[in-house]
């Protein structure tokens, strides 16, 4: 709602001209501003307020604790890392620096690491992609259909999530998820946490 100018009768309008002139000619911002009331330019109380409406989108991010742990079995973890080494000689990649070393030589070494680890991983692991139901053959960079209640332990959204799906979106990465576990049984594990002997010719 707007303010109005109440209007002045003609005795104080009569007396206050007087005021005026001496004011307007004294003045050149004072009258630059009588001319902009005489062009019909509103004060701004008496302006309607403008109402700007804006929509608003709601991005919604899921986040999904990581998995709490009441006890660490560190067994498997000693016998992945001993098979690593065996095949790859991954802890003396990784425990090596190779600043000094041309990115060829890095490259070569990658190679045979490479080879190792995948091995490894074959022989005793079957993995798959994460949600074979979502993800199934589709290549990454395609569209995929995300269903409504999907599980957010297995399916990540990025960029904007609005609303509780379905969704559709590009395919970054399928993700990985073991299916099945083949290490080898052992009946002494106390030597496990060494991950490879010391080696001495004699």
């Amino acid at each position: 709602m707007t303010n109005k100018v109440k209007p002045v009768s003609f005795v104080p309008r009569f007396f206050g001209a007087f005021g005026q002139f001496f004011k307007y000619m004294a003045s050149g911002d004072y009258a630059a501003r009588c001319q902009t009331v005489g062009q019909g330019e509103q004060f701004a109380f008496e302006v309607e307020p403008k109402v700007i409406t804006e929509e608003v989108e709601v991005i919604r991010e899921i986040e999904v604790a990581a998995p709490v742990l009441d006890t660490v079995n560190a067994d498997g973890a000693h016998q992945l890392l001993q098979l690593l080494q065996q095949e790859a000689r991954f802890i003396d990649f990784i425990q090596e620096s190779i600043d000094d070393y041309s990115d060829a030589d890095v490259g070569a070494a990658s190679r045979q690491i490479h080879a190792g680890c995948a091995k490894v991983l074959k022989q005793h692991f079957t993995i798959d992609v994460v949600s074979s139901a979502v993800v199934n053959t589709a290549t990454e960079n395609s569209r995929v259909e995300v269903p409504s209640g999907y599980d957010a332990k297995q399916i990540k959204l990025e960029g904007r999530v609005e609303g509780d799906g379905p969704y559709s979106g590009t395919l970054i990465h399928p993700g990985w998820k073991v299916t099945e576990t083949r290490l080898p049984k052992v009946t002494n594990t106390e030597s496990l946490n060494i991950l490879a002997p010391a080696e001495i010719e004699v």
